[in-house]
Parts: structure tokens; sequence; C-alpha cells
């Protein structure tokens, strides 16, 4: 008796199925628009001479940091758009 009811649900699930393949006919390249500003980056600073004052220094690592930031956020940006894409 289970053999039978075994086969026959077999049968039930094998008729469900298709057999058409599907072709593709038509494939889409999208092009992602990125804006060129965020395409660069602030620029890294440098400092003006060799011997510096603390407080120069902290303004150098001060702008470095803000470089940092800025390239990070715009990488981010980017990055949102292309995998939201």
């Amino acid at each position: 008796m289970t053999a039978a009811s075994f086969l026959m649900i077999v049968a039930i699930l094998a008729s469900c199925q298709t057999t058409e393949p599907k072709v593709i006919t038509q494939v889409q390249v999208q092009r992602i628009e990125v804006p060129r500003s965020l395409l660069t980056c602030s620029a890294e600073p440098v400092c003006g001479s060799v011997t510096v004052s603390v407080k120069d220094l902290m303004k150098v690592a001060d702008q470095v940091a803000k470089a940092g930031a800025d390239c990070r956020s715009k990488l981010d940006a980017v990055k949102r758009i292309v995998e939201g894409q």
C-alpha cells in the first residue's frame, strides 16, 4: 500500500513540472552615473616648513582629518550609488 502511495505522489509531482526551457533573448546593460563631485577628494594638506610650532602641527593634523573624512564620505556616497543600482 505504501509503495503505491509513494508512486502516486511521485507521478503527481512530476506532472506539475514544466519541461520548457526559458531562453534569455535580451541583455540590458545599465551605466551607473556617479556625480563628478564625488570623484575627487580634498587636497592633502602640506606643512609649509621643516620646523613648525605645536599650534601649526595641530592645524595640519586637523586638516588631514578633515580631508580624510571628506574622502570617506564621498566613497560611501559612491558605494551607495553603485550598490543601489
